[in-house]
């Protein structure tokens, strides 16, 4: 790989198909839980941001619009893994939480993650993962800087 060009922006579509990879290997592991991708990834970002989260919580940080997010999460409470309670305190906010087929269902998402996660890192070093990580993340925190700019 050369780095010569003037905008060595393969770097950057690399990272789509590793992504897009990484995407489509879960979502064929967790086909046998009755799992879209929309619906396993919304059940892991509510699971590491907390139950009881808004869905506007959830769409911020999936980085997608409201409508796609209320589609899916109308699918999930609909499948019964997961029930939006209105918020008290602010009437207008949906909370969502996992029922117990939820939580089972995610307890089984997590595993495979963990057994999908062991064999991609498999040949990697914690050292590499970690520089890996810290370059990315510059480069998001750039691209970021950028954006704000225009």
């Amino acid at each position: 790989m050369s780095f010569d060009e003037p905008m060595p922006l393969h770097i950057v579509a690399l990272f789509a198909r590793t992504s897009f990879l990484c995407r489509k290997t879960v979502t064929e592991s967790v086909a046998n839980l009755d799992l879209t991708e929309s619906r396993w990834r919304v059940m892991t970002y509510m699971a590491l941001i907390g139950e009881g989260c808004t869905q506007q919580m959830v769409a911020e940080k999936m980085q997608i619009e409201m409508p796609s997010l209320t589609r899916t999460i109308k699918q999930l409470e609909t499948t019964g893994l997961i029930k939006r309670i209105t918020d008290t305190s602010d009437k207008r906010n949906r909370l969502l939480y996992f029922t117990p087929t939820g939580r089972a269902r995610m307890n089984d998402i997590e595993s495979t993650l963990n057994a999908i996660r062991n064999e991609l890192y498999q040949g990697i070093s914690e050292e590499e993962l970690a520089t890996m990580v810290r370059g990315i993340n510059k480069i998001e925190h750039n691209a970021r800087q950028l954006l704000e700019k225009l």
